[in-house]
This record gives structure tokens, sequence and C-alpha cells, in this order.
């Protein structure tokens, strides 16, 4: 391992087997990290759309109960409310929503691998590929 940056081939790219070493084998590994790059930012959009729709469910929901409670009795008593700061636990949300993160911990740790092996190759493939991929996802 080259620990400069550098632009030649023959770094080890997160297997064993995969060892650009011929000029097109660099570009086809800096495709590669392009489009990884470019899914890398389609997952965090997804997850944010998830989040954004489980949040409007969860008002939705706790909308719903307080009409279903104004239709009660009202008596003299009143309790202070306290702002909710965290969302209730729904089991389908959060196990999605632990998926989505270890997934997307896995391709943030094999883009770091990636430019761990000093590159600049990769590290501009990578750069361009986050960038291309915010682009198009980052509505």
């Amino acid at each position: 391992m080259t620990p400069w940056l550098h632009f030649s081939g023959g770094d080890y790219l997160i297997f064993k087997t995969w060892m650009p070493e011929s000029k097109g084998a660099i570009a086809g590994a800096c495709i590669a990290l392009v489009a990884f790059c470019i899914l890398e930012r389609w997952i965090a959009a997804l997850r944010r759309q998830m989040e954004i729709k489980w949040g409007s469910g969860i008002i939705r929901m706790i909308d719903g109960i307080e009409e279903g409670c104004s239709s009660l009795p009202t008596t003299p008593v009143t309790v202070p409310s306290r702002p909710r700061l965290v969302p209730p636990f729904i089991l389908m949300h959060d196990i999605t929503r632990g998926i989505f993160q270890a997934v997307q911990s896995l391709f943030s740790y094999v883009l770091m691998l990636a430019v761990m092996t000093f590159n600049a190759s990769y590290i501009i493939s990578i750069i361009l590929g986050l960038a291309l991929g915010e682009v198009l996802f980052g509505r």
C-alpha cells in the first residue's frame, strides 16, 4: 500500500480478489464506486422519506386520539400536559429504522475503506458519486 495520494493501481479495493492494476480496471472500479455512492444517497433519501411518513402517521394518530377524547364529558380537573419529545415505539417502524441504519453504516465503512487506499482516483470518484447522488435524491 502506498501511504500517500496516488493514481497508480495495485491497491486492494474492499476484497482481496478486487485489485485493479490496469487503467481500464481502475476506471471500472471508479465507475462502481460512483454507482455505490449514488446508491448510498438513494438509501439516505429513502430513509428520510420513511421518517416523514412515520412522523405524519404519528401526528394523525395523536390527532385521532385527541378528537376521540373531545367527545368525553369535561371535568373541572385540569392536568398540565407536557410535549412528547420522543416518538412512541412502533415495532415495524423501529425495526425498519434499524435496518436502514445498519445498511447506511455498512456503506459508510465500505467507502471509508476505499478512501483509505489513498488512491486519488477512488477518492475523486467517491466525492463525485456522493455529489451526484445528492443532486439526484437530496430533495
